[in-house]
């Protein structure tokens, strides 16, 4: 129910005709449920009926309003003594209901179906070919595709989990996806193949304490598989990486064994979930030698149970994970199924990033290390930045899934981490000062996380730069004005408007001066002009 709802299409089917129009609180895909085996129940027809729906209700506790809104109808049936016309009924019902979804009888290319058959009949024998030989098999039919015609193919196909095929790995295409979930499957649960490499011991231990995957872990899992999962080792480690199934993170040199240049991967889906003690306590962050800054918070109406994964994925491959020594004096990363530690300085590791998921939201927060200092305002807006258009990439680009949505809001840095909710709009008006009712007491209004006007500093190292656009306006403006402009970015957008408009919806804001607006234009001119 989670995967159907993710990757619904509720804007498109709010643009439907009328001729298709549904119930208002109906969502597309519609799913009907059957349940079968009815005929293995002894008792009254009646109550076998209610004990179904029950049954089903139970199941539907843990369910979002939002996602029981796919389910249409729910099909009780016996499997040896009902009537051919129950079942012919389900039929028509799903075919009626076919008829009303959007992609119903939407055109097809000829040419992709006489493909689409002859790489039916390749998958029967090899589950994975070369791009070079389906290049052969496209140009081959009765209809040949170009070049063009054949990406397009692909990347449809791969769209709709027919196969996989990745722009930046076009080397192989595999036509089986079951195949592939074996070959996941093996690595997922390798415990099996532990026996056969006492040597590995140790490194076998660490994979199901830690999740770490070794490179000679991997060589015991393929050398016990088929022959072919060993043939294309490297670009079922490639695509494992690209669906975030195994991750690479950036680590210091200390975790890897001397001399060894082949890379570290971890399994998140066996990282444990939890670390072992409180994660402040793991750190040391105490208020005598660590400033925390307020909790910058993205609010789901429905979190995606996947999502953070990937977010923390694509944290791994920019930042450091941040290290630990452990009581037995062994130094770990602090990689967790539903948390994790950055190093936002490679050198000083005095700032870090800490990223928690809880129920329905992400939260983060930014620890600097040493002698108690005034955050200045907007000193981490490249970190908010860059994690909210990773959300954004993420549920926009990456997978599509255009009804989840967040909104921006704010905590005070002294809540735990558990009990975190999100309290303050994210807001330009935002006063001074504000009572905290966690603290119980007044606090100053910070903003680290929501004004990009902020001074040089030594932690300039890792820093992005944003990638902004600037939109140019017909007046001539000076040097000398003092105006700023507002910055707002929203659902991938970054829209500029003047400072006396205010910002609607969940928004970054950010300002710049006249200055800084006049040398930007001058430069954009200056590239025309030259290039």
């Amino acid at each position: 129910m989670d995967s159907i709802h993710c990757y619904s299409r509720l804007e498109e089917d709010r643009n439907k005709s009328d001729v298709n129009k549904k119930k208002s609180d109906d969502l597309d895909p519609p799913i009907v449920i059957v349940g079968t085996w009815k005929d293995a129940l002894i008792s009254d027809v009646e109550e076998i009926g209610d004990a179904c729906r029950e049954n089903i209700s139970k199941y539907a506790e843990n369910i979002s309003k939002d996602e029981l809104g796919h389910i249409r109808q729910t099909y009780f049936i016996s499997n040896t003594e009902d009537d051919p016309s129950v079942f012919q009924q389900i039929r028509e019902n799903i075919l009626r209901l076919a008829r009303t979804m959007r992609t119903w009888n939407t055109d097809y290319p000829l040419k992709f179906i006489q493909l689409e058959k002859r790489l039916q009949e390749k998958k029967k024998v090899l589950p994975i070919i070369s791009f070079q030989e389906i290049q052969n098999i496209a140009f081959d039919t009765p209809q040949p595709l170009n070049d063009e015609e054949l990406r397009l193919f692909l990347e449809f196909h791969h769209e709709i989990r027919a196969l996989v095929y990745f722009n930046d790995l076009p080397s192989y295409i595999i036509l089986d996806t079951q195949w592939l979930s074996d070959v996941f499957r093996c690595i997922v649960t390798a415990k099996k193949f532990s026996a056969f490499s006492i040597r590995n011991k140790n490194k076998w231990k660490e994979l199901y304490s830690r999740g770490k995957l070794h490179s000679e872990v991997l060589d015991d899992i393929f050398r016990k598989t088929e022959s072919i999962f060993s043939k294309h080792k490297d670009h079922i480690l490639n695509v494992m990486e690209k669906f975030d199934i195994i991750i690479c993170p950036n680590t210091s040199k200390t975790q890897r064994d001397a001399g060894d240049d082949k890379p570290l991967y971890y399994l998140p889906c066996m990282i444990k979930s939890e670390p072992e003690c409180d994660i402040y306590e793991m750190f040391n962050v105490t208020e005598s030698v660590c400033t925390k800054s307020t909790w910058l918070c993205y609010m789901f109406r429905f979190l995606p149970p996947h999502l953070m994964n990937h977010l923390i994925a694509s944290l791994c491959r920019k930042y450091n994970v941040a290290e630990v020594v452990t009581k037995e004096q062994k130094r770990q990363i602090t990689l967790f199924r539903s948390s994790a530690v950055f190093e936002l300085q490679k050198t000083t590791k005095l700032r870090k990033l800490l990223i928690m998921k809880g129920p329905n939201i992400i939260q983060i927060q930014i620890w600097q290390f040493g002698k108690q200092v005034t955050v200045e305002r907007g000193l981490f807006k490249y970190i908010a930045n860059f994690v909210t258009e990773e959300i954004i990439k993420l549920i926009s680009t990456r997978f599509k899934m255009s009804n989840v949505r967040f909104e921006l809001k704010w905590e005070c840095g002294q809540t735990k981490p558990e009990s975190v909710t999100g309290s303050f709009n994210l807001s330009e008006d935002q006063k001074e000062t504000y009572y905290c009712e966690t603290c119980t007491t007044i606090h100053t209004f910070a903003g680290e996380w929501s004004d990009l006007q902020h001074k040089t500093s030594d932690s300039s190292e890792n820093v992005p730069r944003s990638n902004l656009q600037i939109e140019s306006s017909s007046q001539t403006q000076t040097p000398v004005q003092s105006t700023k402009v507002r910055v707002r970015v929203q659902a991938g957008e970054r829209v500029f408007s003047n400072v006396n408009e205010r910002a609607t919806g969940t928004a970054i804001s950010a300002e710049f001066t006249e200055e800084e607006i006049y040398f930007t234009k001058m430069g954009m001119i200056a590239l025309i002009l030259f290039c």
